[in-house]
């Protein structure tokens, strides 16, 4: 590995130059699953430590009020139309929507695997989303009015996690289908930015908290890089698209 990129070793001091080139034994599918379990792991350990952080009087519901305070500031009837069209994308209805559509174009393009990936990964989402909304059976904000009626308890966001788990899976899925690694990199960029757009809407429309959107998208993201671990292998070599 030293030999193939000497400009990197350059750049790095030895001992992390010395920690790369422990790579150098692993083949490229174990490196994909490794990187993604640890990322999968790090947004669960954010996750429990964001939820033992919650507590009524605490710094996490100061900061979940100011900031809900500040997105009540911002409201207009413009914005207020676009929010509410923007948290859409995160709904139950369109993401299903979407993600069979999704599903019929990687059959079409003889991509069994990655279908299979996402209709677990979309099923997986949204049963998390619904046995993980008692976790600590927190009350829906009431710091600004509600342009949206939401039921049930605030903590995490179900749009969150199911927008995270959705779009990020078919980011990953999508640049198996694409050999430049600018492509792949405005797909992600894409998921991620949809990911925190949906999340947003949720704090604008006053139907959760920061902290609820926060932890709802690390989990989806959690459980989206763990089937991608699952699916590492089976996925790693690119594909050409064939439609």
């Amino acid at each position: 590995m030293k030999a193939r990129y000497p400009q990197l070793y350059r750049l790095l001091p030895n001992t992390a130059a010395n920690w790369v080139d422990r790579w150098k034994d692993f083949s490229p599918h174990t490196i994909a699953i490794m990187l993604k379990s640890s990322a999968a792991l790090l947004c669960i350990g954010l996750v429990i430590r964001l939820t033992f952080s919650i507590t009524p009087d605490g710094f996490i519901q100061n900061f979940d009020e100011s900031i809900l305070k500040w997105a009540g500031d911002l409201r207009t009837p413009f914005l207020n139309m676009m929010m509410v069209d923007v948290t859409a994308l995160g709904g139950l209805a369109l993401t299903i929507v979407l993600g069979l559509l999704s599903v019929i174009l990687f059959l079409l393009a003889r991509d069994p695997a990655a279908a299979i990936h996402l209709a677990l990964t979309a099923t997986g989402g949204f049963f998390i989303s619904i046995y993980t909304k008692g976790l600590i059976a927190r009350p829906r904000p009431t710091v600004i009015p509600q342009l949206v009626h939401a039921s049930g308890f605030s903590y995490p966001s179900g749009h969150s996690i199911t927008s995270s788990a959705i779009y990020l899976t078919m980011a990953i899925l999508a640049c198996r289908h694409f050999q430049s690694m600018s492509s792949r990199i405005v797909l992600l960029a894409l998921a991620g930015l949809m990911i925190a757009l949906i999340s947003f809407s949720r704090i604008y429309l006053g139907v959760h908290y920061p902290s609820d959107t926060m932890s709802g998208a690390l989990m989806g993201l959690a459980w989206a890089l763990f089937m991608a671990a699952l699916f590492a292998k089976t996925h790693f070599a690119p594909k050409k698209p064939k439609f």
